[in-house]
């Protein structure tokens, strides 16, 4: 099956839309969000990320007994209207406060109660519409693929934005682009509603773990989700923010905000680019060489920061971002795969859950423990450690499943 034949089969296709929308959206907030954050308290931005995980997690363990034996569809409308709710904060907080930092504290946990359920009930309408296994993994490939390019623009427009724009205006943005997305979640068919006691046994995140482990493929992606969740958050997401920041790049006559999204879009063109190389269903070998990729440009994002003139830093932090993206999205694409093809709804958003629980779990340690590292060794040093570590779980991984 094409990559595109999946457009065809018009709730899949209002599916993919919708959650490409609301990609574009989040990465547009998330954008202003952390380079807000940077500039208010500096280093101490780590925390309101560790604040945003650790809902999540709360959220996914939580919501897996409220919410997994109900219509994915009417789930993953209401987490998207309170997602489009709290992304205004920060933009009313300015006005009413003259500052916009309580409203960065709100969104953020608002927007983390939003992704901890929407997330499960997206991987379950996928499941409830794509009815094979080849349409099940063209989607997810189409997914992938339009949520990169989601990214790439997501990323790369606000910095560009921001020079004609106040930054908390990209809030509103946002909330528009969600709204987009929940007028077209309405096509969806609904689930049947299942009989709760039957299902009650694979409710929740717990449930969800005691599946994962039972597999021995899934036990390996427990261990590889949470290192490359956690050094996520420290070679793509506080990395470049801190080190552009702190050596306040500018390139090409672009001011340091917008150098930061140009990384991010850079990103996003890594992982489009490694979707296109690893078709629908990646190997093991692809992933785990993808996994070490990333790694690998941690490492030269963290040399980048020590070594690089102010002419070379952000040409290599450009070719270490690429590196990284291109390497980091096969794990996720094979691990939606397996997930999905795991069993009924009420499994598969178990399964989600404890996704969601072991990754976002792993970078809200990474980002509470980061400002303690970062005052010892830097930043720079820091990403470098992140990358090693990536690159010897990767040969791990690849070892136990070979």
């Amino acid at each position: 099956m094409r990559i595109f034949a999946p457009l065809a089969h018009p709730p899949l296709a209002a599916l993919v839309s919708a959650l490409t929308f609301v990609e574009l959206g989040a990465h547009i907030g998330n954008f202003a969000l952390i380079w807000l954050a940077v500039q208010l308290i500096g280093d101490s931005a780590a925390y309101l990320q560790s604040l945003q995980f650790a809902t999540v997690i709360l959220g996914a363990a939580v919501g897996g007994y409220l919410f997994d034996d109900r219509d994915p569809r009417s789930v993953l409308i209401g987490a998207y209207l309170l997602r489009g709710t709290v992304a205004l904060c920060p933009l009313f907080a300015a006005w009413l406060l003259g500052s916009p930092l309580v409203g960065l504290f709100i969104a953020s946990v608002g927007l983390a109660i939003a992704q901890s359920q929407a997330e499960p009930a997206m991987q379950a309408s996928m499941t409830t519409i794509a009815d094979t296994a080849e349409r099940r993994q063209a989607a997810n490939a189409l997914l992938f693929a339009t949520m990169r390019v989601a990214r790439l623009i997501g990323r790369g427009i606000p910095g560009l934005l921001t020079v004609f724009v106040p930054v908390l205006h990209l809030f509103t943005l946002n909330a528009a682009l969600i709204g987009a997305a929940v007028l077209l979640l309405v096509v969806l068919p609904r689930s049947p509603v299942p009989d709760r006691s039957a299902v009650a046994p694979l409710r929740g995140a717990f449930a969800g773990a005691r599946h994962m482990v039972a597999d021995r493929e899934l036990r390996v992606f427990m261990v590889t989700t949470s290192l490359s969740f956690a050094t996520w958050a420290l070679i793509i997401s506080l990395g470049p923010a801190l080190i552009i920041h702190g050596r306040h790049v500018t390139w090409l006559g672009l001011p340091p905000a917008a150098c930061y999204s140009l990384t991010l879009a850079v990103y996003g063109v890594g992982n489009l680019f490694g979707t296109g190389l690893r078709g629908m269903s990646p190997s093991v070998a692809s992933v785990f060489a993808g996994q070490a990729a990333f790694g690998a440009g941690g490492i030269l994002l963290g040399l980048a920061g020590i070594y690089a003139s102010d002419a070379a830093i952000m040409p290599l932090i450009v070719a270490a971002i690429f590196v990284a993206g291109v390497g980091a999205v096969g794990h996720d694409l094979r691990l939606s795969n397996q997930i999905q093809a795991a069993g009924p709804v009420a499994v598969v958003s178990a399964l989600a859950r404890t996704r969601m629980i072991i990754g976002w779990g792993s970078m809200c340690l990474s980002t509470l423990v980061a400002p303690a590292v970062f005052a010892v060794i830097d930043v720079a040093p820091t990403v470098i450690l992140a990358g090693i570590a990536m690159m010897l779980v990767s040969g791990w991984a690849w070892r136990r499943l070979r």
